[in-house]
């Protein structure tokens, strides 16, 4: 009798041994996550274009380089909102690929449920028209040339 009690205490400590946590038990941990919103000063009218931007975020203590790397489109408020990312220092990268060429680089903070808001400024620029194009007249004056002049 005492042998088949140690058999079993020894095969329920193996089982034990290997048994996981079940769903249920494992802790559930909270994501620490914020919310960043970008807006843009576009001092362009509105017409049927729509500027595309694309955003890099690299972790300032240089674990996560590129955790967000992705093109976004400004709303009708030129505003851009990336609603997941995960809390910590980062450095922005924002390069413009529509009618801004604008690149700006921004050391952002983002907080664990928070909104964080950035606002950029962007440089004056206009869409590229043929008729808007003007070449100036210039005459050369031949007199000014170094290779007619004697000494």
């Amino acid at each position: 009798m005492k042998q088949i009690y140690l058999y079993l205490v020894c095969l329920l400590c193996t089982v034990a041994a290997h048994a996981e946590k079940s769903p249920r038990a494992k802790a559930k941990k909270i994501a620490a996550v914020g919310t960043v919103q970008f807006k843009l000063n576009n001092s362009a009218p509105d017409t049927l274009h729509r500027d595309s931007v694309l955003i890099i975020f690299d972790r300032c203590d240089h674990t996560g380089a590129g955790v967000i790397y992705q093109v976004f489109y400004g709303d009708k408020d030129h505003n851009i909102t990336i609603p997941v990312v995960p809390a910590g220092k980062y450095y922005v990268t924002i390069q413009c690929l529509g009618i801004h060429h604008d690149r700006l680089e921004k050391t952002v903070n983002i907080k664990s449920n928070k909104n964080e808001t950035v606002k950029i400024a962007l440089q004056d620029s206009e869409e590229f028209s043929k008729d808007k194009v003007v070449i100036p007249a210039y005459t050369p004056n031949f007199s000014d040339l170094a290779v007619l002049k004697m000494k």
